[in-house]
C-alpha cells in the first residue's frame, strides 16, 4: 500500500505537469524564418526558467524510483495501470524538456540602450586682442622684472598665446635670464610652439637660443 501511495503521487505531480504540456511547448518552440518572435505569456501563466540539467538530472532519478516501486507492486490490480501511465507521463516530460529552446531563444535579450555622443571639445582661442593690449600695458608699468612675471603668472592662468604674443611679452625683459624664464611660465599655454623660431632673434648668445629650444621642445 506504502508503495502504491508513492506511485499515485507521482501520477498526480507528473499529471498535472503534462496537462500544460502542449501550450508551453507551442510557446517556446523558436517561430519559422520570416515570422516575428511570439510575445511573452501574461502573468497568469507564472512561469519560470530552470537549469535544463537540473531537471533532467532529477527527472533520472524519479524514473530510478519507478523501476523500484514496478518491482514490488503486484501485476494485478489498478496499482500497475497507474504506474504504467505515471511512467509514460514522465517519458513525455523528459522528451518536454530535450526540445525546449534556451531562454534566449524565447526572450531574447533586449539590446543596450545606445551611449550619448561624447561632449565636444573645448574651443581654445588665443588671447583677444583687446585684453592682450592690457597685459601689455600693465606688465610695462612695473618697474622690476619680479613684478612683471607676477603679473604674466595671473594672466597665464586664464588665457592661451601665441608665439607672437611671447615674443612682445619677451621685450619687456632686458635680460636674456628673464625672457627665458617668460617662454617657460607661458609655454603651456602656447598654442604654436611650431612658430617658436620666431623668438630666437630676441636672444644674442648661441647658449641662450639653445636654452630656448629645450624650453619649446618640453611637453
Amino acid at each position: 500500500m506504502k508503495a502504491l501511495a508513492i506511485a499515485v503521487a507521482i501520477l498526480t505531480a507528473s499529471s498535472a505537469f503534462a496537462a500544460n504540456e502542449p501550450q508551453s511547448t507551442e510557446l517556446r518552440r523558436s517561430p519559422p524564418p520570416g515570422r516575428p518572435m511570439p510575445q511573452p505569456p501574461p502573468p497568469a501563466r507564472n512561469l519560470a526558467a530552470v537549469d535544463r540539467e537540473e531537471l533532467t538530472a532529477r527527472m533520472a532519478r524519479l524514473e530510478k524510483l519507478l523501476e523500484e516501486l514496478e518491482g514490488r507492486i503486484d501485476n494485478r490490480g489498478d496499482g500497475r495501470n497507474k504506474l504504467r501511465r505515471a511512467q509514460e507521463t514522465l517519458d513525455s516530460m523528459q522528451q518536454f524538456v530535450a526540445e525546449a529552446p534556451p531562454v534566449g531563444a524565447v526572450y531574447p535579450t533586449p539590446s543596450p540602450a545606445p551611449q550619448p555622443p561624447p561632449p565636444p571639445a573645448p574651443v581654445v582661442r588665443p588671447i583677444p586682442d583687446g585684453q592682450f593690449k592690457r597685459l601689455s600695458e600693465a606688465v610695462a608699468k612695473e618697474n622690476f622684472a619680479e613684478d612683471k612675471m607676477r603679473v604674466l603668472k595671473m594672466a597665464a592662468g586664464d588665457n592661451y598665446f601665441l608665439i607672437s604674443h611671447v615674443g612682445q611679452l619677451i621685450e619687456f625683459f632686458p635680460f636674456s635670464q628673464d625672457k627665458l624664464t617668460v617662454v617657460r611660465e607661458l609655454k603651456p599655454r602656447i598654442l604654436d610652439p611650431e612658430n617658436g623660431y620666431q623668438l630666437y632673434g630676441a636672444f644674442s648668445f648661441s647658449s641662450d637660443k639653445k636654452r630656448l629650444q629645450e624650453i619649446l621642445a618640453q611637453r
